[in-house]
């Protein structure tokens, strides 16, 4: 090779395609930034000149095995800045328009000694031409250019020079030492048949390349392979390399654990036999090199399948329930499902940077991939908490109103809250299928969690209407009858209304608290809305009808009414039959419920409210059945007793002071009538009764209790006989009530005057 005086390195070198492709081959060059323009350079004698020379360092591939699994600190490169002497280009004119470069030195006295190295021709090609062809069956390597170091005399090393091909020859073409320590892919190989010498066409991620001599590069060693598939990073604490020479660390998998990649190329790594992949995202965006040990391959570009145990809420109606990740299968969308929570057994983190859970109904039914941000997550079956805002009336009884969602706190339940409206802020729709409201009441305390089956939900605060059968009037004059139940609109005053007998047909217990009755006139015009502390009960009695009831008083509250109306006149205390039996004989439907009219044997006591009594109809019999017992230390006691009405009547003289329901004897079998006194004859109990005392033929005719089932009990009775008292049913004596006849048994005394009558 002709020996050429070269300063290759001056200057900087760039990386790009050559205008024109080379004639004969495809291959495009790393070409150098000299200058088009005919150049010459000035230099100095050698004793006055600095000395320009790059300091180089082996690039070498370090085979040290690195542990994949821990972080290695950077690797910077290890090419050292060039240092080059103050140059003055001088520009004589002899240059020419070919390109070539003209160099002129100058010693150091005044005196110059001008070598000029111009071609004197286009056609004179001063530089080497080196024959070669290109070997077949070259694998793709990845190598790295190394620094040469080069002195400042005529010898280049030919190590340090790009070359271009042209028709099977190679030619220099500048300087490769711009790109020492960068990381090129060798894709073809060419040799010298005449010296063996071999070199490599080197290309970049932009498919632009150079030739050079293989000694001017460190081969990766190990064996690349493209690749096109998909990874999931498995581990988070493997470092991610800038190159297969593993010198340099970008970050750790820490960052991209569980993310999906694409794989485009593997190397095997001889030095550790690793695999290792090259990462890129959905932008095509280099990631790094990682050995494949911190990856899983999955099966398309929706990654691998991750354990995921929690519930999702569905929060769209317009997203796709994927059948497969290729896009090609529905499922269905979320159109039916929104709102609803479903369990998440697993997810897949998609090469698209989008994660898709894997979801199941209630009844592990599978109902395809969703993505991620059509649902909110959570740990707990009832899912994510859900805006709702709106006002409901708990309409249905028995149910629970929950404190927690375990289901171990319980606030209330429904039936003793029925009717009244609170405010729903929120909902839950639970994993069980139910629908769970979050309730407030109008001071924001809040209620608890309840099945939204037990409410209704209103159309404002007012609640829900609910039907209402009452006549009423109103109490005074300051009182409003709204238009609605927000009270934007006043519908009339209260005072247009006083006296009259205005009709009720519904009402609302309104979030605030309160009870609204809806009001109608005689006409059926409707009149608006009032509290209800705003008028007062015009009773209203729809139907009366005759029955025979035996019942208990319960209740020792005020008073027995004249009527079945609680405005009608007041008769006497229930506190004095409070716990003491009384027939009814009339039952009257009314707009404040049912009302029975009851009496006793002595007579009337008046109406009570049904709900105030409880029936003892089946065996009466076992009760007193005229209230409570008098004192019997009076004057003229006597006894008179009452055929046609079947009563027992104590006296003080003419005057009566207790009355008993009794039983004479039948048609068949009489009470005799006449005068009589309490004889000597008692006792507990014979063949037929209990607690007996005659009256007549000591012994023959007795006062006694209804008849017993079993001969001489004292407490086993007769119900069939038991239901006849009131009625003429004995053999001539005169039947009583247990409790009756035991009270007359221990406490009437002996002569005491007895008459019995029609």
């Amino acid at each position: 090779m002709k020996k050429v005086k070269r300063r290759v390195l001056n200057g900087a070198f760039a990386f790009l395609l050559l205008a024109t492709p080379v004639l004969g081959t495809g291959i495009e060059v790393f070409a150098a930034a000299t200058n088009t323009a005919a150049t010459t350079e000035s230099t100095t004698n050698d004793s006055d000149q600095s000395t320009s020379q790059e300091n180089s360092t082996s690039n070498n591939e370090d085979n040290n095995t690195t542990g994949d699994t821990s972080t290695s600190p950077s690797s910077s490169d290890s090419d050292t800045p060039e240092t080059s002497s103050s140059e003055e280009s001088i520009d004589d004119g002899s240059s020419e328009a070919t390109g070539k470069e003209v160099k002129t030195e100058t010693g150091p006295s005044s005196s110059t000694s001008e070598e000029s190295e111009t071609d004197t021709s286009p056609s004179e090609d001063t530089a080497a031409k080196i024959a070669v062809q290109e070997v077949q069956g070259y694998a793709t390597q990845y190598v790295k250019l190394k620094t040469i170091a080069i002195s400042d005399t005529e010898n280049v090393p030919t190590s340090s020079l790009f070359y271009q091909l042209t028709e099977g020859t190679l030619s220099e073409n500048g300087s490769n030492q711009g790109f020492a320590g960068q990381v090129l892919k060798a894709v073809k190989q060419y040799k010298d048949s005449t010296t063996n010498q071999a070199y490599l066409l080197l290309q970049n991620d932009q498919g632009q390349g150079g030739i050079v001599e293989s000694g001017a590069v460190s081969i990766a060693s190990g064996t690349l392979k493209t690749e096109n598939k998909y990874v999931t990073i498995q581990k988070n604490n493997y470092p991610l390399w800038q190159s297969v020479f593993l010198d340099k660390q970008l970050t750790t998998t820490a960052n991209y654990n569980q993310k999906t990649y694409l794989v485009k190329e593997s190397f095997y790594k001889n030095s550790n036999k690793a695999t290792y992949y090259a990462l890129y995202d959905n932008t095509q965006t280099f990631i790094g090199w990682v050995n494949g040990a911190g990856t899983k391959t999955a099966a398309n570009a929706g990654g691998v399948w991750q354990k995921e145990n929690s519930y999702a809420t569905i929060t769209s109606s317009n997203y796709t329930l994927w059948q497969n990740f290729n896009w090609t299968a529905k499922k269905g969308t979320t159109a039916d499902i929104n709102g609803q929570t479903v369990k998440v057994t697993g997810k897949y983190s998609h090469f698209n940077g989008s994660t898709y859970y894997s979801l199941y109904d209630k009844n592990n039914k599978w109902l395809g991939y969703i993505n991620a941000t059509g649902v909110k997550l959570s740990s707990n079956a009832q899912g994510a908490y859900q805006n709702y805002g709106k006002y409901v009336t708990l309409t249905k009884k028995n149910y629970t109103i929950w404190g927690n969602f375990s289901w171990t706190s319980k606030k209330n339940n429904t039936t003793a809250l029925a009717g009244k409206t609170y405010l729903a802020k929120g909902k839950y729709s639970h994993a069980n299928g139910a629908l769970y409201l979050s309730l407030y009441d109008k001071s924001g305390k809040w209620i608890g969690y309840v099945n939204a089956g037990a409410a209704t939900v209103a159309t404002n605060q007012g609640g829900i209407w609910q039907s209402e059968k009452l006549s009423v009037q109103v109490k005074n004059s300051n009182y409003t009858l709204w238009q609605d139940l927000n009270f934007f609109k006043q519908k009339a005053s209260s005072g247009s209304y006083l006296n009259q007998t205005i009709k009720v047909t519904g009402k609302y217990q309104h979030y605030n608290g309160a009870t609204y009755y809806s009001l109608y006139d005689k006409n059926n015009k409707w009149l608006g809305y009032i509290n209800a502390t705003g008028v007062k009960s015009a009773h209203t009695i729809y139907s009366q009808s005759t029955i025979s009831r035996y019942v208990i008083v319960n209740n020792n509250s005020g008073n027995f009414f004249d009527k079945a109306d609680p405005n009608s006149t007041k008769l006497g205390a229930k506190s004095t039959y409070k716990g003491y039996m009384a027939q009814a004989t009339k039952l009257a439907k009314t707009s404040d419920g049912n009302y029975l009219y009851l009496v006793s044997p002595a007579g009337k006591i008046g109406w009570i409210k049904e709900s105030q009594t409880y029936s003892v109809n089946s065996n009466f019999w076992m009760y007193t059945t005229g209230g409570k017992y008098p004192s019997l230390d009076v004057k003229n006691l006597n006894i008179q007793v009452s055929i046609s009405k079947q009563r027992v009547y104590i006296k003080s003289g003419d005057k009566v002071i207790y009355t008993m329901l009794c039983s004479t004897g039948a048609v068949g079998t009489p009470t005799p009538l006449g005068s009589f006194r309490i004889q000597a004859e008692k006792g507990l109990a014979f063949s037929g009764a209990a607690y007996y005392r005659s009256f007549k033929d000591h012994g023959i005719y007795l006062f006694h209790t209804i008849p017993t089932s079993i001969a001489w009990s004292t407490n086993t009775f007769s119900a069939v006989e038991g239901r006849k008292l009131g009625t003429r049913a004995s053999h001539g004596c005169i039947r009583l009530a247990v409790p009756d006849a035991k009270w007359f048994y221990y406490n009437m005394p002996y002569n005491t005057p007895v008459k019995i009558v029609n």
